[in-house]
């Protein structure tokens, strides 16, 4: 079997809600929500990657933002055949691009620049196996 390769095709932010009356010194926490969808007849995965960021001290939402992103295999696979290592590798592509954009929208915003941590996505291996649907 040929040794299977994928890219990624396309990004785009669908949604995007920042909230900036963040108290200083807020404790935040960041929450993932990742589905995917795979075609088997074309390869093409698509990934739609839900990040939210709470605020402890208000209990309300300060940032939701859903990217979504299209991945291409070599070669036209079963679902089932899809590496495991594709699943946080897509992720690990994919969150550089969502840090940016958040902190590009807070900036522009004229306000403290909202910077998500580097985070190891390894824990959402599951979460986005479990959560992916074939489409054909």
């Amino acid at each position: 079997m040929e040794e299977v390769a994928f890219s990624l095709k396309t990004y785009k932010f669908s949604k995007a809600s920042l909230d900036f009356n963040i108290p200083n010194n807020a404790n935040l926490t960041v929450s993932f929500n990742p589905i995917g969808t795979y075609s088997q007849s074309t390869g093409v995965y698509h990934l739609c990657f839900d990040v939210l960021v709470e605020c402890k001290e208000t209990n309300s939402n300060v940032i939701k933002v859903t990217c979504e992103a299209s991945f291409e295999f070599n070669q036209s696979l079963k679902l089932e055949e899809i590496p495991v290592f594709f699943y946080p590798n897509s992720l690990a592509i994919l969150f550089p691009y969502v840090r940016a954009f958040v902190s590009t929208l807070s900036l522009q915003a004229n306000v403290r620049p909202v910077m998500l941590p580097t985070i190891n996505l390894m824990g959402l291996t599951e979460t986005l196996r479990k959560n992916t649907s074939v489409v054909d």
